[in-house]
Parts: C-alpha cells; structure tokens; sequence
C-alpha cells in the first residue's frame, strides 16, 4: 500500500504550462499535516484552520499513528465541501464548514474550513515555453511616457538561451520579464558584442534556399528567426532542426520558435538593443524546455498561432488512468501504470502530479486527480475513484 500526499489541485478548467515551472502557485494548496508535530503524543481534541478556493482538493495528512486509529472523516455541511475516505476535501461553493476526523479512541480532529471565492484562472500562453516574470513593472514601463525602449535582448550564446529585460527606476535594463529557448551558430558563428534591431519582416530568405519566419535583423547579415522552412509554406518545417532548440545549430543567427521570434518582431521596435554574451548561468529566469516533435511529416511548428496549425487542438494524455474497486489488504499503487505524453507525443510521466491518500487497510470511497502540465503550457486532468471493499 502507497500513500501519497500532494497539494491542492483545481479541479475546474485551469492550466496546462507551464511555465514550468511558473503557474504551479495559482493552483496548488500545500497540503496539511495535521500531526507532524505530535506523531508520537497520544491524540487530543484539537481544532484547526483551513482555507481552499471553490474547485479546489488538498489532503489532510496525519501521521501513521493516526491514520491507523482513524474511523472515518466527516464534514458537517456537504454542499460546501466533501471529504473522502483518505481525507482528501472537494471545496465545492464560498462558506464555512467543520471537516472532522473521528478516531477508534473517542477523540477527534476537527478542522475549521473556510471555502473562498474560485481562484481565477491566469492567462497563460498555451503556444510558447517562453518563461515570464515582473508583469507589473513591464506593465508600467510600457504605459508610461519614457522615451526609453521598454526592452533590451540579451543573448547567452553559450546557454542558447534569450532573456529580455526591462528598465529599473534608474533607467538600466536590470529587470527580467522573459526567457526563451534558442540555437545559437556553431562555432561561435554568432558573434559577441552590442548590437541593436534595425529591421524585421515576416518571412525571410536564409542560406541554402531556406526560409525563416519573423526575422528580425541586428547584426550585418544575422537574425533572430524560427527554424528554417524549406519553402515558403508554413507546413514545410525543418522538423529535425526544430528538435535541435537549445543546442547549437545555425550557421550564426538566433534561431527560435515561431511564437517567440514572432513576439520580437511583433513587440521590439527597431534600435532596441541586443546583448551576445556568454555565461554558465543561463539567466535570472533560468531557461524553458521546448517540447520535442515526433511527427516529422506534419511540418509545422507546435508554437505556430496559424489557425490552420494541426497542433492547435493537441494536448497532454494522461493514459492508464481507471476507477476500481478493490478488497480490502490489496497492494494498490496510484502512480502504478499511470503515463502521460505531452503536445506532440513526448513521455512526460515524471511531471504527473497525484492527489489523493489511498489506504486499502480501510474500506471506504477515495478521489485520485491525475494531472500534467507540458513544456508549453497545455495540461491534462483525469479524475477516478478508488472503491475498497471488506
């Protein structure tokens, strides 16, 4: 038997990202250990606090010592939140409730739940990997009357990773507001140094009789632009070179996703400054994954905002994932036979994220929540039910 703790979920329609490793804050509540300060003490009645947002699960955790002395959870007003068997609460609708845990002892725990308002879903963007930070400076910067450029590009050529920077109360570029994944030129093709933006276009030509999408000029004959497209089809992607984002892989300009380089040309306006540096550090906002494609005859990019994109209505899959009923004393692992493949079919099993506190030591009903979040930003959620029998 496995039990498995794991912080507030949101069970209505929320994220997919992440950032990464960026929005996980919006939808989780750490979960409650409601005796690891008394493991070893003999149970008291006690009264606690608790706070969910409606939509929301978090599990209560006791220690080993209770949860083998426990009877059953209760909860005095079901409209405004349920609680399964393991102690998982489903905070349904806005109010106040006792969640009460009855032990074989005569003693209880009872805790206090307060339901608040459905925590609003953030507005992610569901086509890039770009990481985002500092919004409420950007914000003002951008609506102020400064005759400043709102961003300057900095380029870590030896981490193939771009973070772009906005102006501090002094004037200097200090404050990150985005980092994204890239391919820098092979042998240093890409030269160090200051530079500045001085022209962008939608498509571009590139050695080779190639094509880039959203180019956008800094350096004499180098861009920033997507992976090259062999014609000027937005369905005719370099696929194999798309993999390669992260890696060294141009013959000198910055190579990156449609909607990153797309977000250059469509928000840096001609002499805002660029920065090629090298750095074992990738960034103060560290640098995204991308995800990988699979289907190398699609031809698109994932990021692509065309509406005519096949990977617009791709999402994660969260396979294996069944209600069951089980006997009491079963072994029973909830993570056992659970996968989960990202947009374009990558695993990404190691980023599944459980809620729910099985035990099949005690008949009762449990909720397990299964859910993934990939590298840009869509998500998959499953929900089961665990049944265990005398």
């Amino acid at each position: 038997m496995r039990k498995v703790y794991v912080a507030v979920i949101a069970l209505s329609v929320v994220l997919c990202g992440v950032f990464g490793f960026m929005f996980a804050k919006d939808y989780f509540f750490s979960a409650h250990n409601a005796s690891s300060d008394s493991a070893d003490k003999p149970r008291e009645n006690r009264q606690e606090e608790l706070t969910l947002a409606a939509g929301s699960a978090a599990v209560i955790e006791l220690s080993d010592a209770d949860e083998a002395a426990l009877t059953k959870w209760m909860v005095g007003n079901t409209e405004i939140a349920v609680v399964d068997s393991g102690g998982r609460i489903d905070a349904r609708k806005e109010g106040t409730t006792d969640v009460t845990a009855a032990f074989s002892d005569g003693h209880a725990y009872t805790y206090r739940l307060t339901v608040t308002a459905p925590q609003e879903e953030p507005a992610v963007d569901r086509f890039t990997s770009a990481f985002t930070a500092n919004q409420d400076i950007l914000k003002k910067n951008l609506s102020s009357d400064s005759e400043k450029h709102p961003y300057e590009i900095h380029v870590n050529r030896k981490q193939n990773c771009v973070t772009v920077y906005t102006y501090d109360e002094t004037g200097a570029y200090t404050v990150p507001v985005r980092a994204m994944i890239c391919s820098c030129g092979v042998e240093n093709r890409t030269h160090l140094g200051t530079f500045s933006l001085y022209f962008s276009t939608k498509w571009h030509p590139l050695v080779n009789d190639v094509f880039g999408q959203y180019a956008s000029s800094f350096d004499d004959d180098l861009l920033f632009h997507s992976v090259p497209y062999y014609h000027l089809s937005k369905d005719s992607l370099e696929t194999e070179e798309f993999n390669k984002l992260g890696t060294f892989a141009s013959r000198g300009c910055v190579r990156m996703t449609v909607a990153d380089c797309q977000w250059i040309c469509e928000n840096c306006a001609p002499d805002t400054g660029v920065i090629i540096y090298d750095d074992d550090n990738p960034g103060p906002l560290g640098k995204p994954e991308m995800v990988r494609i699979t289907d190398h005859t699609c031809g698109w990019d994932p990021t692509d905002r065309d509406m005519d994109n096949p990977y617009r209505t791709m999402h994660p899959k969260i396979s294996g994932a069944q209600s069951i009923t089980l006997q009491k004393g079963s072994d029973y692992d909830m993570a056992q036979n659970i996968t989960a493949a990202d947009t374009c079919g990558n695993d990404i099993t190691d980023k599944i994220t459980i809620t729910g506190n099985v035990r099949t030591d005690r008949p009762g009903t449990y909720r397990v929540t299964y859910r993934v979040t990939d590298a840009i930003n869509r998500t998959a959620q499953e929900d089961i039910t665990v049944t265990v029998k005398e």
